[in-house]
């Protein structure tokens, strides 16, 4: 049987947290709310519909950069593997979870700004560069000069400073960073 592949749109529901397996194998867990969009065919006006909620599960390196980089309220696109958990309650009522392996988790940049800071996973020895030297540690980002618009502009800073009119705010601090011209 083949596996179902989605995409969901939605909120985060719960602070994704970072488990270790008894293999060791690093995992995240965390829900998701994905409200879809009714127009009521009385008034014509739009309002939100019945939400549908999902459990995440992102593994290996996955799972320590969703921890890092969700939180509680943001939202979010992921694609992966939909599957569901059935179990009994306490009270005997079966009861099932929509679970989502994802393959792709990443904040929803149409809903507001994002940054992209890219992340090098370790696996296996130390990489090394062309002189033999140990390059940068496992969980080390880009410096935010690496980033690149799609139009090919060195400084996304600079757009997005004047969108919201000379700072740009940090999602991850909430402080307002000015933005040098």
């Amino acid at each position: 049987m083949s596996e179902a592949t989605v995409t969901v749109t939605g909120y985060v529901g719960t602070t994704p947290a970072l488990h270790l397996s008894q293999n060791q194998v690093a995992w995240t867990s965390f829900r998701v709310g994905s409200t879809r969009r009714v127009r009521d065919a009385v008034t014509g006006e739009w309002r939100d519909g019945r939400t549908t909620w999902f459990t995440v599960k992102a593994f290996r390196g996955a799972a320590r950069t969703v921890c890092e980089s969700l939180v509680q309220g943001q939202p979010v696109v992921l694609t992966g593997r939909l599957s569901a958990e059935e179990w009994t309650d306490r009270d005997g009522r079966d009861r099932v979870n929509l679970v989502v392996d994802a393959d792709a988790i990443g904040p929803d940049s149409t809903r507001g700004m994002t940054r992209f800071s890219k992340v090098i996973h370790e696996s296996g020895p130390a990489p090394q560069d062309r002189t033999g030297q140990v390059e940068a540690s496992p969980w080390e980002t880009a410096a935010p000069d690496d980033a690149r618009s799609l139009t090919g502009e060195d400084d996304l800073a600079a757009d997005d400073a004047d969108a919201a009119g000379g700072d740009v705010v940090d999602d991850l601090t909430g402080e307002a960073e000015p933005v040098a011209g």
